[in-house]
């Protein structure tokens, strides 16, 4: 079977970094076009920086890195230092990339590669704020049928953590996040209330840290560091690996369980901007635009997240 055709558009952040990695490690079940950034956890000059990081790191410079869009397409930027440290992947130890990102800019890139593409044979990524893509499909708006789906990692079916309505990503661009759920493309989100048991524990890290590889000593570094949050909020220790489920639901899908749902985001309301509105029980009659991820295997995940970044070596 041919390799899935894969766009990823990033803002690493630690578990971004992971999941750029872990599609990197599966080259035989995922084609990796490029890396799209933008940004989100930090600015789109660090979030460029950390995803040409990745490439090098995982001995992949054939996957081109295109620098994307520097703010939100309405609202100021609000990023997160606090969380991930001040260029994003606080703990890694790696060193300024020697790769550079490529021309053109994100978007145009984006365009480009689904211009030439044929109908629904491209899966998009979005791992962090939907900007780049909202600015692509509203220039060409018919270029959604060259999309198979997009896998997002956005969104929460309950709290919040940004605002007690709003997860990080929608909420630094609330009005790109309603553009692409209204494209008409399906689907699959991870919220907060699916990627939240996906919990990179001190046990679940080790794992990774006994391949002894850079790969898995920057990753150690990256999840064994404290966090806002912790036990406190989550319940167990550990980093919620949020983004590494989207590239493990095109890898493994039978660890995932969800339902078909209708989802608005919240662009106007002062407390409540960013909040994606998950119609769970179908109260309001209306076609579901998404798959919303519910449920999670994640020790399996976590079992098998080792043997991928193994063939990084």
């Amino acid at each position: 079977m041919a390799p899935l055709k894969v766009i990823i558009d990033t803002d690493p952040g630690p578990d971004d970094a992971l999941a750029i990695l872990l599609a990197l490690a599966e080259r035989e079940r995922l084609e990796v076009l490029g890396l799209t950034t933008v940004a989100g956890n930090v600015a789109v000059d660090l979030t460029t920086i950390n995803a040409l990081r990745m490439v090098e790191l995982a001995k992949r410079p054939d996957v081109p890195v295109f620098r994307g869009a520097s703010r939100p397409l309405l609202r100021k930027l609000v990023t997160a230092e606090f969380i991930n440290g001040p260029d994003g992947l606080e703990g890694a130890g790696l060193p300024l990339p020697q790769l550079e990102p490529q021309a053109p800019h994100a978007v145009e890139f984006l365009l480009r590669m689904l211009r030439a593409a044929p109908d629904r044979s491209i899966t998009l990524c979005p791992l962090g704020p939907l900007t780049n893509i909202a600015l692509a499909f509203a220039q060409e708006p018919g270029l959604a049928a060259k999309v198979e789906r997009i896998v997002l990692m956005g969104g929460a079916r309950d709290l919040g953590n940004v605002t007690p309505a709003a997860e990080f990503n929608v909420f630094v661009d609330p009005h790109a996040a309603a553009i692409v759920f209204g494209l008409g493309v399906p689907i699959v989100m991870f919220g907060l209330h699916a990627t939240h048991h996906a919990m990179a524990t001190p046990e679940r890290v080790a794992r990774i840290a006994a391949l002894g590889t850079g790969v898995a000593r920057a990753v150690d570094g990256m999840l064994s560091r404290p966090r806002p949050g912790g036990v406190a909020r989550f319940g167990v220790p550990g980093h919620p690996m949020h983004d590494p489920c989207v590239v493990a639901f095109l890898l493994w899908p039978e660890l995932f369980q969800g339902r078909d749902c209708h989802v608005a985001v919240e662009t106007a309301g002062e407390a409540t901007v960013g909040r994606t509105v998950i119609d769970w029980w179908g109260q309001k009659m209306l076609a579901p635009n998404a798959h919303v991820i519910e449920r999670i295997d994640a020790e399996t995940l976590f079992n098998r997240l080792p043997q991928s970044l193994a063939k990084l070596g």
